[in-house]
């Protein structure tokens, strides 16, 4: 039987679960309770009812286990952006192996007793990019949906501020869509965070009516941020990032691995000894992978979708003078049911819902070697599975704490082709 919504439950804390909570059990069924640390004694009240399993807040801590520790950041509890800032470092990265390996099991139907090696570098500082929201622009909309506020949605908002008030700047408040204001944020690289209080003060000297919906920055290797959109005093930049000798301009709004400590060990982790004729880049975004691979094979033929990323990504290899890379502006389904080729290896890096639809086109093409970059275990687990059950041997999983403090855990996956 569940127990009651709202009774309260002391419980011990087994281990942390994919999806940023604790999980404990209770008379068999699993009881979810966020900001609880492994080894924690705890009670907790009960919130939410599903068929097997029940949510529950944390109300106290009785005895803490021994991986619990004092969080960095002020706002930790409040702010949406990080999960286990309370949990030991190697604890949180023990964890991560165990969700990799778990929808390996469990997702997957893959045999896979042995751990998953987790690389991992500095847990704090190091997001190169973010994503910051206004409270007074962004939110939940009249429809259910969150997004940019219609004009009677953003009045409805400003009814709980002064129309003169300070802009209410930051992430969103754990478990909402509302903007909680930010004064640090101690996984940003420095000058991100420190350049939150110059983006307030510079959408502080606008018009109410121009605010943005949102502000986006990024860093790059030499420390300048650059913001959008333009701001007063502001300017957006392109900025540069280093990884593996090349040089990658990115805009804040494109999409670059956040972490500047990792994303080097990623890139090589990915390519491992990967040489041949033909490589295909699937998902190629600005280039990271492209690039790289150009050294190791004759022709590169990288493939994006999104138009500014393949702008940039075309960009890119001028710059570099990656002669041997063509971009190609598709989706990777448009690509591959036009290609004549079969490339020795192809590497994709799709986004979280994965590469389903590609997966029977892939499977056509037969490619020899095939390098999977995931930021979703459960969808990764998916796909290779397809890809198993279609010809491919999976020869090794490996995972990259890109995200400390947070539950998100990226996985870089090995398989080659049973005809290879």
């Amino acid at each position: 039987m569940l127990p009651a919504l709202g009774s309260e439950l002391e419980l011990t804390i087994e281990r942390l679960g994919f999806g940023g909570s604790a999980i404990a059990r209770h008379d068999g069924l699993a009881v979810f309770v966020p900001f609880a640390a492994p080894g924690d004694r705890v009670r907790a009240e009960v919130v939410e009812h599903g068929k097997s399993f029940v949510r529950a807040r944390l109300v106290a801590v009785l005895a803490p286990g021994p991986d619990r520790i004092a969080p960095r950041c002020r706002h930790f509890g409040d702010c949406g952006g990080c999960q286990f800032q309370h949990v030991a470092y190697a604890a949180q990265v023990a964890a991560k192996g165990e969700f990799v390996r778990d929808a390996l099991v469990r997702t997957g139907g893959f045999d896979w007793p042995a751990p998953v090696t987790v690389h991992h570098g500095e847990p704090w500082g190091y997001r190169a990019r973010t994503q910051l929201k206004l409270k007074a622009t962004s939110g939940l909309r009249g429809d259910g949906s969150h997004g940019r506020l219609r004009k009677k949605e953003r009045r409805a908002a400003a009814a709980t501020a002064s129309d003169d008030g300070p802009p209410v700047l930051g992430f969103h408040r754990a478990f909402t869509h509302e903007t909680l204001d930010i004064a640090e944020c101690p996984v940003l690289a420095p000058p991100l965070e420190q350049g939150l209080g110059d983006v307030r003060r510079a959408i502080a000297s606008l018009p109410r009516r121009d605010w943005p919906y949102q502000v986006e920055g990024a860093c790059g290797s030499d420390g300048r941020a650059s913001w959008a959109p333009d701001l007063p005093g502001m300017r957006k930049d392109l900025v540069e990032h280093e990884v593996c000798g090349f040089r990658y301009l990115i805009e804040p709004e494109s999409f670059f691995q956040g972490n500047r400590h990792l994303v080097q060990r990623l890139v090589e982790g990915a390519l491992g000894d990967e040489r041949g004729e033909l490589a295909f880049d699937l998902y190629a975004g600005v280039g990271l992978f492209s690039l790289p691979l150009s050294r190791r094979f004759r022709r590169v033929v990288a493939v994006e979708d999104e138009r500014r990323a393949a702008t940039l990504g075309r960009v890119n290899v001028k710059a570099n003078r990656c002669d041997t890379v063509t971009y190609l502006r598709a989706t990777t389904e448009q690509f591959l049911r036009q290609n004549q080729e079969r490339p020795d290896l192809v590497l994709m890096d799709p986004p979280r819902l994965g590469a389903k639809p590609a997966l029977p086109l892939l499977l056509q093409l037969r490619a020899r070697r095939l390098v999977y970059v995931s930021c979703d275990p459960q969808t990764l687990a998916r796909d290779l599975r397809a890809l198993v059950d279609g010809g491919y041997t999976l020869e090794q999983v490996e995972a990259y704490d890109m995200f400390p403090q947070t539950f998100h855990v990226e996985a870089v996956a090995r398989l080659r082709h049973a005809g290879a």
